[in-house]
């Protein structure tokens, strides 16, 4: 059995013939040598004959320097980003020559702006690259997936700062003590009078409570009762001691994470702004983030609505790639200023054009399904970001969602920490002060009308 293989000639750069080639045999039983009947005759090898590819811009895929010097099919030599490398592992299978042209497609709206693909199907360019995605229909064939990356919701957040107020929700707990200090007391009062004894209960919680924070001691026992009672009641006040000094470490040292939104549910009943640019903000049909979106602040850009985020304590929404750089520039002592919802918004997939009557079609989805498949792309999509980037923004992340410790090995507690308790002394001071003048005045003119 013979066939005809067209090859690329390179000097013409066109498929020609030559002479036929043996690819099977035939016996006699009926079987045949070799598996394989019908070989794939596309040509796989382009003698460094042009491969040419239309770039778009968006990063990381693809950034191009003065670009809006160009003009559609514009030839460009500097291009740097994820999809041209990829293109150049392609170019190499395929022994052939990248020859690069710029095409517009607004970056944050890609539904607009179709011209480009004129140029893919009139033949002048065989791919187009630069973060597109599957929505040209069946104009064009595709590459299939080589990266697929979140929109999701980035929101500021910040750690709360010391006060008396957070001290007290730290001290919720406490309650228990004051339930078993209420229940002593009675319990007291009981028992003394079952012996006989004169008792109050007012001195009884008094007492009670001078023991329990360490300022008075209990009153004198008479009875084994009353004794045992009081030793259980000492050691419930011991805790309650090591409990608030727990408590009142932890307050003076550690600080908690922010308040984080795990769904998107979550985030849009958070109360707080969104800032969305108009002209591509409904980009999905969903009933309830629509009525969100309606009410959304405007915003120029992407990375303005990014900025506004972080000014004003709101929301918007990013792209993955976007996210880690912005997270990153953002982060302060280490720490995110942005995080991220758990849930996606949407999840998009980025897929390269191909001519459609190319006889590389098969070949260029094949090759791209093995770079995916090996995590390459993967690994280009995160060298295009910058991997100190994304190293830098996840442990900013990690930082942010712990707890902060003030301290490495163990934390002196000053009385600067502790300055409010003089401050309000000070104040009750002058109170008590302001008071006894006013008694003394009061006291004059009464002695005076006698």
């Amino acid at each position: 059995m013979y066939t005809i293989f067209p090859k690329i000639d390179e000097i013409t750069c066109k498929e020609v013939v030559e002479k036929p080639t043996h690819i099977n045999t035939c016996f006699n039983n009926g079987t045949v040598q070799n598996e394989e009947i019908f070989p794939i005759k596309n040509p796989n090898n382009l003698n460094r004959c042009p491969f040419r590819i239309g770039m778009a811009t968006l990063f990381p895929f693809s950034e191009i320097p003065n670009k809006e010097l160009l003009k559609n099919y514009d030839n460009v030599t500097e291009i740097k980003g994820f999809d041209y490398e990829i293109l150049k592992i392609i170019a190499e299978y395929f022994n052939a020559t990248l020859e690069t042209h710029y095409i517009y497609r607004k970056e944050e709206n890609p539904y607009k702006d179709l011209e480009f693909t004129d140029f893919i199907k009139n033949g002048s360019l065989d791919a187009c690259a630069g973060g597109l995605y599957r929505i040209y229909g069946d104009l064009v064939e595709y590459s299939g997936v080589y990266v697929r990356q979140g929109v999701f919701w980035v929101y500021y957040a910040e750690r709360a700062e010391r006060s008396w107020q957070n001290l007290v929700s730290k001290l919720d707990d406490v309650y228990f003590f004051i339930i078993f200090y209420i229940t002593y007391s009675i319990v007291w009062c009981l028992v003394s009078s079952f012996d006989g004894q004169a008792v109050s209960l007012i001195t009884t919680l008094i007492h009670g409570w001078g023991a329990l924070v360490g300022a008075t001691s209990l009153q004198e026992p008479r009875t084994k009762k009353q004794k045992f009672l009081n030793l259980l009641y000492l050691i419930m006040s011991v805790y309650s001691s090591v409990y608030v000094s727990i408590q009142f470490y932890s307050f003076l040292t550690v600080r908690g994470p922010p308040q984080m939104f795990k769904t998107n549910s979550a985030v849009m009943e958070s109360g707080r702004t969104a800032y969305l640019k108009n002209s591509s903000k409904y980009f999905i049909t969903d009933e309830r983030y629509t009525k969100y979106a309606d009410h959304s602040a405007d915003c120029v850009s992407f990375y303005n609505c990014a900025e506004k985020t972080l000014m004003y304590n709101g929301l918007t929404l990013l792209l993955q790639a976007n996210f880690y750089i912005f997270q990153a520039d953002s982060a302060v002592n280490d720490e995110a200023r942005v995080l991220r919802a758990t849930e996606n918004m949407l999840t998009v997939y980025n897929e390269m054009l191909i001519r459609k009557d190319s006889p590389l079609v098969a070949k260029f989805q094949k090759v791209m399904k093995r770079l995916f498949e090996a995590g390459i792309t993967g690994r280009l999509f995160t060298e295009a970001i910058g991997i100190s980037v994304v190293a830098k923004a996840e442990s900013a992340n990690s930082n942010m969602i712990t707890s902060s410790y003030s301290c490495q090995a163990g934390c002196s507690i000053t009385l600067m920490q502790f300055a409010g308790i003089f401050y309000a002394w000070i104040f009750g001071c002058v109170i008590s002060c302001l008071v006894f003048v006013i008694e003394i005045l009061s006291r004059r003119v009464k002695v005076k009308e006698v």
